[in-house]
């Protein structure tokens, strides 16, 4: 059977035709975020005048033309506490978003001129946005393959691979066809690859009789057999059309991007990339409407410093999100 992986990969904005738009424009900079984040135009939440003027004095702040309260264009959005010029800020998400495999911190920083902390911290923000958003859809296919694989963390020793430092994840990948033309994948963060496991990972994913599912011969699908169209025997790698093949690739993807774009990470991060990767594959396709899909992640309305982002990650244990 030929392998394939359906249409090419459409053109997205280059950076030329960003920087035509952006670079050295403030007032296009803060319009982009006003229509992110105030769709409808600012209102003010004293008075409900929608009348504002930019103050000079201070950074993206405008004050209302009938009872003078101030708003902050960033005020109660993830970017509350930013400290970048409006430019460096949209360009970095550009950046992240438009990266096929992703973009390291050492990588957005030496970009964007930055410390290594502040493109950090960035990149942090926006794997948390991609898990939100990731988190906003089922996967739906009438083919599907299912796995489960581990990445190992950074021990406390320094020492990598060791098995009390991995952690394991689930993954389910749709296709057009059986084991053809892949379309979406969904991602959960697991104890182990067991039943209980697999059943949380299963209320994401739309499902019939008529749905098929390949999976490696664990018993932990067993279950399924009843529900749906079960293929879930021994798996012969060594076959170029075994019926795994493309969520291998996937997984083999994933692991390729850890050690080769981020050098490896820290357990309690894992997700994060895991996440992003997942939200990358889900948009190859958007082409130019990737700017759209950048928009909406970041419009959602919840506030992430930094302190609340090591606060979430210290205390991030086995879920559907982060």
């Amino acid at each position: 059977m030929s392998k394939n992986c359906a249409k090419a990969k459409p053109k997205i904005m280059s950076h030329i035709t960003f920087n035509k738009l952006f670079f050295n424009n403030d007032d296009m900079c803060r319009n982009f975020f006003l229509n992110v984040f105030h769709p409808l135009g600012l209102v003010c939440p004293e008075c409900g005048c929608v009348h504002f003027t930019l103050l000079k004095c201070r950074n993206n702040v405008y004050t209302c033309s009938q009872c003078s309260h101030q708003v902050y264009l960033f005020a109660g959005t993830i970017f509350q506490d930013n400290k970048l010029p409006l430019y460096t800020l949209l360009y970095g998400i550009f950046l992240f978003i438009t990266s096929t495999k992703g973009i390291s911190a050492e990588e957005l920083s030496r970009q964007l001129g930055i410390n290594r902390k502040s493109a950090q911290l960035l990149c942090q923000k926006l794997r948390y946005l991609m898990s939100l958003d990731n988190g906003c859809f089922d996967l739906k296919s009438k083919f599907i393959e299912i796995d489960g694989f581990h990445i190992g963390g950074k021990s406390h020793n320094g020492k990598r691979g060791l098995e009390t430092d991995k952690q394991s994840f689930l993954v389910a990948l749709g296709t057009d066809q059986l084991n053809n033309y892949p379309n979406r994948i969904k991602l959960l963060q697991v104890k182990s690859e067991n039943k209980e496991e697999v059943k949380r990972l299963m209320k994401h994913i739309y499902y019939d009789k008529d749905t098929t599912i390949c999976t490696d011969g664990d018993p932990a699908y067993h279950y399924l057999k009843d529900r749906v169209h079960l293929i879930n025997g021994v798996i012969d790698y060594k076959e170029s059309d075994h019926l795994m093949y493309w969520i291998n690739i996937q997984i083999s993807n994933i692991k390729s991007n850890i050690d080769g774009i981020y050098h490896g990470i820290a357990k309690k991060y894992i997700n994060g990339y895991i996440q992003e990767h997942a939200w990358r594959f889900n948009h190859r396709y958007k082409g130019f409407k990737l700017m759209f899909s950048m928009m909406r992640i970041i419009s959602y309305s919840i506030v992430m410093t930094r302190k609340m982002l090591k606060d979430y990650y210290n205390k991030a244990s086995v879920s559907d999100g982060l």
